[in-house]
């Protein structure tokens, strides 16, 4: 992606050639796009998020300054609205959902699924939340960035939450089979 070119873009769509704000889409799309799935690891999430920070480029198109911010400002908004993307999902998916979502597919039994949904029920909700991000790929620093915790906090309590889930785990395979 060309700066110059974006920067010429949005010059020619702050005075009202609404051809170059599609120019300027076709030239980004791209890139905003493999941002968003970076964050969400779906492509139709990716594809809102990104019309969304389109969307919201047109609103504030005119109290952008400086055309060389354009760039950081579409990557700020990707990044905040696939974070406010999976905010809301974390919200509305229940753990049971968010454990088969998780798991490799056919690598669970029925009797393991619903162990570890139990087991994950039992963390406390900022070890369930850290190990879920952990799991969806998500690297130490993504982790503190979403928790407002430090990168040390995130690293020792993913730590504990690992052991606490598999003592918990392994304590109810215990339970079942007295």
């Amino acid at each position: 992606m060309d700066k110059e070119s974006v920067k010429e873009l949005l010059k020619e769509y702050k005075t009202g050639n609404h051809v170059a704000l599609e120019q300027l889409m076709r030239l980004t799309y791209k890139n905003l796009y493999s941002l968003a799935y970076s964050y969400l690891k779906d492509h139709q999430l990716s594809e809102d998020v990104v019309s969304d920070a389109f969307l919201k480029i047109i609103e504030k198109i005119h109290t952008i300054k400086s055309e060389q911010n354009l760039n950081g400002y579409l990557r700020t908004i990707v990044i905040n609205r696939a974070l406010d993307v999976i905010r809301k999902r974390k919200k509305e998916i229940s753990v049971d959902d968010k454990v088969i979502e998780i798991q490799p597919a056919n690598t669970l039994t029925s009797s393991d699924s619903k162990r570890v949904r139990m087991v994950l029920a039992e963390l406390k909700t900022v070890e369930r939340e850290i190990l879920m991000l952990w799991q969806y790929d998500y690297t130490l620093r993504e982790i503190s960035n979403k928790t407002d915790l430090t990168i040390n906090q995130v690293r020792l309590l993913l730590q504990k939450a690992k052991e606490n889930f598999f003592k918990k785990y392994h304590k109810s395979m215990v339970d079942e089979t007295l």
